[in-house]
């Protein structure tokens, strides 16, 4: 997820990417955060977000001016989805006129954490992974992986669509997807979201597939399950 934020506030932005880094770390999710107290930045740079943080007093640009430019930008469109964060509780009726997502007050950004729970499971059907199948690469949906699997020289994916096959090694899918994906054996890595129960050697997923867990990976996947179970609850 891509996700801007607008701050004069140097330390107070920094301090706010360092929260809004460790809510996705928790939920085994990438998250990409531009950090700017230029407003105009957002707009011009040709950049596409999926989150904008906005404190809604600036100067020069108000954040409820910006959120009003950028509205007319994406149009019709969802994203960029606006979270003004604020000091200025006076001023939420005025932004309530740009529909933001939701308000976060800058002592209390502990309200983050649902917020971005909200936001993560509104954008997954919108989260797309490439992958390259002979000459041909084909968009699948992240939350349509169910799990990869190693065959000699490809790997398999496992999809709500059937099954496609890409040239390349389950170590360098187990990089790239390290959020949200477990490795739970040497030839297989699981979508954490599709995880049924855990047993001893195995893993049942939801529609009832099972996947091997060996003894290497056992500890840091049910760690790192319970984890993500725990923010799901």
């Amino acid at each position: 997820m891509k996700i801007a934020i607008i701050d004069d506030e140097k330390a107070f932005a920094e301090r706010l990417r360092a929260t809004v880094l460790k809510i996705f770390s928790e939920q085994h999710t990438a998250a990409d955060v531009t950090v700017t107290d230029d407003p105009e930045n957002i707009l011009y740079t040709g950049k596409q977000f999926d989150v904008i943080l906005l404190d809604i007093e600036m100067p020069g640009c108000s954040g409820i001016d910006l959120a009003s430019k950028i509205n007319e930008q994406k149009g019709g469109s969802g994203k960029p989805y606006i979270i003004f964060v604020t000091n200025r509780d006076g001023l939420v009726f005025d932004a309530l006129k740009q529909q933001p997502f939701s308000f976060v007050r800058k002592s209390h950004l502990e309200d983050l954490e649902p917020c971005f729970d909200r936001l993560i499971t509104l954008c997954e059907s919108e989260i797309y992974y490439p992958i390259k199948s002979g000459r041909d690469i084909e968009r699948v949906a992240m939350k349509d992986i169910f799990y990869l699997e190693k065959q000699k020289n490809y790997v398999i994916y496992h999809t709500a669509r059937g099954t496609i096959s890409e040239r390349t090694t389950l170590d360098k899918k187990t990089d790239l997807l390290r959020n949200g994906f477990l490795r739970t054996h040497i030839g297989y890595l699981v979508n954490i979201r599709c995880i049924e129960k855990i047993r001893t050697g195995e893993i049942s997923l939801s529609d009832g597939t099972i996947i091997p867990l060996s003894r290497k990976y056992s500890e840091a996947v049910r760690k790192q399950f319970f984890e993500w179970m725990a923010k799901e609850v």
